[in-house]
């Protein structure tokens, strides 16, 4: 019912308003080496009608006792997947890798990628490819090559590839990854090494600074907002480390640690989260609220050029995805569809 209700306000907000709503596929990211889906991820996928799947193929880091690229983490395909959900292998290359790597050598680098990924998906249909890499000025020529030539086993597939924000305000320096289509990863605002920063995941103000020039962005756009949390360490000022997925109802309860705000600081040395802490450690707590994800997803809809593109939630979990109700994803969703 809920659907036809969706089709009902979809026609109606087009009827009248001068911006027509855009036409979105709703899309999670699966970020773990095992595929094998919850009852309570399955339900969301169900109930929020989502019928796209961007999941971690493997990691590709350098190695240099052996001086050559090297596969990690690949996935591990333990559950079947649901017939309704399209699936996108992504592939992370770190930057290392591509400063390490020679230019000659790119060719047979794509052909290595391109086996590894067709003896680890084992005949799984696809007809997109995606490539995570946070290139820089130093190793844009290489990453860029590299996709030119990874692109004759994408016949018939589309090939796209994650954006960052500073991949957006600087592409004059960073340049335009040759590619069918971009993520845009709406999150990572902020230096998350710095203590003073408030929420290094989302920040509207910070990432105000980077998406005057979005509309003029001349490759089509796909965008992925963040769902996860966690909690960053510092000790006399200085980053020391994040812990995934530690939350601030799990730190509240800690007797040794004063809140202030969203940042905690240690009261007293202790062994907790599998690391040491001493007193004076400073913790700050990072998530993101569903009003600023609905207010940010508002935003950028507006700022988007692109009128048919994948929505996307980082990352399918669960303990990520019980922080916010199947009605705020929802809303969310839609909220990007039609912008208020």
């Amino acid at each position: 019912m809920r659907f036809y209700l969706l089709i009902l306000v979809l026609l109606l907000h087009a009827c009248g308003s001068d911006t027509p709503p855009k036409d979105i596929t709703r899309a999670f990211y699966y970020w773990k080496s095992t595929f094998q889906l919850s009852p309570q991820e399955r339900q969301t996928l169900d109930t929020c009608h989502v019928n796209k799947l961007y999941i971690k193929a493997f990691d590709i880091d350098w190695n240099f006792a052996d001086n050559t690229p090297t596969l990690k983490a690949p996935i591990m395909f333990r559950d079947t997947v649901p017939v309704n959900l399209a699936l996108v292998p992504v592939v992370f290359i770190t930057n290392q890798t591509l400063k390490q790597i020679s230019y000659t050598y790119l060719d047979d680098f794509a052909d290595f990628i391109h086996g590894q990924l067709e003896n680890i998906w084992q005949n799984r249909p696809y007809t997109e490819i995606q490539f995570d890499c946070d290139w820089t000025i130093s190793t844009r020529t290489k990453y860029f090559k590299f996709l030119d030539l990874y692109r004759k086993y994408c016949k018939g597939k589309t090939l796209s590839a994650t954006i960052r924000l500073h991949q957006i305000k600087f592409a004059h320096k960073t340049g335009i990854p040759p590619v069918d289509r971009g993520m845009l990863m709406f999150y990572n605002m902020s230096d998350w090494k710095k203590p003073r920063i408030k929420n290094s995941i989302y920040d509207l103000d910070a990432a105000s600074q980077y998406t005057a020039t979005l509309s003029k962005y001349p490759l089509a756009l796909d965008i992925v907002f963040p769902l996860f949390r966690w909690a960053i360490f510092y000790r006399d000022n200085r980053f020391m480390t994040v812990i995934n997925k530690l939350d601030s109802e799990t730190l509240n309860q800690q007797k040794f640690l004063k809140k202030e705000g969203n940042k905690y600081y240690v009261l007293e040395d202790a062994q907790a989260f599998g690391i040491s802490l001493r007193k004076g450690d400073m913790i700050r707590a990072e998530a993101v609220e569903y009003e600023e994800l609905l207010k940010g997803s508002r935003a950028l809809s507006r700022q988007i050029s692109t009128q048919k593109l994948t929505f996307a939630f980082y990352d399918l979990d669960p303990k990520t995805i019980s922080k916010y109700s199947h009605e705020q994803l929802h809303q969310i969703f839609l909220s990007f569809e039609l912008p208020h």
